[in-house]
């Protein structure tokens, strides 16, 4: 039990894939004015219950496929006496959001909290975001700001509502502006998501860099007519420039990038039909402002990158058992990310902060190489980290890089390509060929324990 403002709130977890049921217990432990633990059913069962833990939930629900795969595992681990209450999916076919559902959500713009999020980062450490109605409503009301959904839009839901973009960004904007919401497992074929679009009228789509990469491939070898089908938000990750000039080629859809992150509500900037003309992030939503400066307060002249920093109502209460004083200078959030404004005072992300490499005496930012060797058109993926190299006399490392694609690349194929846009110090000196990049279950690759 946690009290604020001489309200006693009980944290509930909820752990499930997308589904009607998934919705209801969501609503349910709003309606009894709880704050809704949101941890993703397809994390390690035993970091699922350490989150449990550390976030002091009392009762948790759980999707009965989920709570039977974990008795059938040897975890043997204390949770604290919680209650476990097993729902079960009816049904885990895509499907809409019946109307009742929309009668019972009442929005909410107290200080009371909403919900812990367990975000996962590249780094792999998951911190519990705590956001207020307040800041969850906000952000939302701001999102249809840019959005302007009409009664005649549907919204495809195909990313975990446990993350912050679909909670807030798809969910609630949906229930706001009471228009229909198609609701579908998290693994869901292309096929699949392709067929529902055109049978369910879809009009928006929000999708990360890797399923847009995904989908997009398959709509090139399927050819299926997306009639209906208007808008695409991407956000997630940098979406590489070679895709994003493959999808503005999209004839009648719009692809706008999007920018934010948990803490900030999550919404932070968001691409229009007037500001697309470039792989930017778009403008600062409504109630957003945004600072590129160094981390003593230096503001930045505009194109010179810096650390971006946030002046937002959506703002987080804070972290679950940990400080969140290294995240402000004064009021402004230190998103941890990397950007600049460009000539048209868009927003461009180039990477974060804490992923910098320090090599040979130079400051190296792996996400600008990786843009770099995926503009190529040589690879699908990739991700750039020193590798330990042992010599006969001590430790040094090297700049690496892993990738995928249909085919093994030569050295010489990479070095040509990477000479013409960066110095011999952030080239990788060794590549490696791999099937697939381990990613976190909203699709960033992971940037720890790489050569593991």
């Amino acid at each position: 039990m946690f009290e604020k403002g001489g309200i006693i709130v009980s944290r509930i977890g909820l752990i499930g894939d997308n589904s009607v049921q998934y919705i209801d217990k969501l609503l349910e432990i709003w309606e009894k004015g709880n704050c809704a633990v949101l941890i993703d059913w397809r994390i390690p069962y035993k970091t699922a219950l350490e989150l449990i833990n550390e976030a002091g939930v009392t009762e948790c629900f759980v999707e009965k496929k989920w709570y039977e795969k974990f008795h059938e595992t040897d975890y043997k681990f204390e949770t604290n006496n919680v209650l476990f209450i097993v729902y079960c999916n009816t049904n885990s076919n895509v499907m809409l959001l019946p109307i009742d559902y929309y009668r019972r959500f009442i929005p909410d713009y107290s200080d009371n909290a909403a919900v812990i999020l367990y975000s996962s980062g590249t780094t792999g450490n998951s911190k519990g975001i705590i956001l207020s109605h307040f800041a969850i409503n906000t952000n939302a009301d701001a999102i249809i700001d840019y959005m302007k959904p009409s009664n005649n839009d549907c919204i495809f839901i195909v990313k975990a509502i446990s993350h912050a973009s679909t909670l807030v960004g798809e969910f609630l904007v949906a229930l706001k502006c009471k228009i229909k919401l198609l609701i579908s497992p998290t693994f869901i074929t292309p096929r699949s998501v392709f067929k529902n679009i055109n049978e369910f009228k879809v009009t928006i789509l929000c999708l990360n860099p890797t399923l847009l990469n995904l989908y997009y491939n398959y709509y090139i070898k399927s050819r299926i007519a997306l009639s209906t089908l208007k808008t695409i938000y991407v956000s997630g990750s940098i979406l590489s420039e070679t895709l994003y000039n493959k999808i503005k080629l999209l004839n009648g859809i719009n692809v706008y990038n999007v920018y934010g992150l948990s803490e900030a509500g999550p919404r932070v900037t968001a691409q229009r039909f007037d500001c697309s003309k470039t792989n930017s992030v778009g403008k600062c939503i409504l109630g957003v402002k945004v600072l590129i400066m160094t981390k003593e307060g230096t503001l930045k002249k505009s194109h010179i990158p810096g650390g971006v920093f946030i002046s937002s109502p959506s703002i987080f209460s804070g972290y679950v058992n940990t400080n969140n004083n290294h995240k402000f200078f004064g009021n402004w959030l230190n998103s941890g990310d990397l950007g600049y404004f460009n000539n048209d005072d868009e927003l461009v992300i180039i990477g974060r902060q804490d992923n910098m490499i320090v090599n040979m005496g130079h400051n190296i930012f792996p996400e600008t190489i990786e843009q770099v060797i995926i503009n190529s058109g040589l690879v699908d993926e990739c991700v750039v980290y020193l590798r330990k190299i042992q010599n006969e006399k001590e430790e040094v490392y090297q700049l690496a890089c892993k990738y995928t694609a249909c085919k093994e690349v030569s050295y010489i194929e990479f070095v040509k390509a990477c000479k013409l846009y960066l110095a011999d110090y952030e080239i990788p000196k060794s590549y490696v060929y791999v099937d697939r990049l381990l990613k976190s279950p909203n699709g960033k690759i992971y940037r720890n324990n790489i050569e593991g």
